[in-house]
């Protein structure tokens, strides 16, 4: 009896990343119709878009294509829904600046990297 060697491909950014979308939206929808009381938008979007973009960072590192593309959007999606989550806590411009600084050294790391 053979075997042939399944040549699957790997699971592309679109396939992972509408997959954690969708269960990002059951998780959210789940949690607010069990205690409609703390529903807000903003909590709705940090659980959506939260999972999102740490997807999105984790895919930079774990394929390596287009990196600096990958970890900058990622970034920005994860610093958006801190924004969203952590409005009443934090000063949303804390993590903009953050966000910012962070972009700042994604930017020149790539810079360095692509001058050797």
């Amino acid at each position: 009896m053979e075997t042939k060697s399944s040549s699957r491909r790997p699971l592309g950014y679109g396939v992972g990343s509408l997959a954690i979308l969708v269960a990002s939206i059951g998780v959210a929808v789940v949690l607010f119709s069990l205690n409609p009381a703390y529903f807000t938008f903003y909590y709705f979007v940090a659980l959506i878009l939260g999972p999102w973009g740490l997807y999105t960072i984790v895919y930079a590192f774990a394929t390596g294509r287009d990196f600096t593309y990958y970890l900058t959007w990622g970034t920005i999606i994860f610093a958006v829904a801190l924004i969203s989550g952590l409005y009443a806590v934090i000063n949303p411009l804390v993590i903009v600046g953050i966000l910012l600084i962070t972009l700042v050294i994604i930017g020149v790391a790539t810079y360095w990297r692509g001058r050797r």
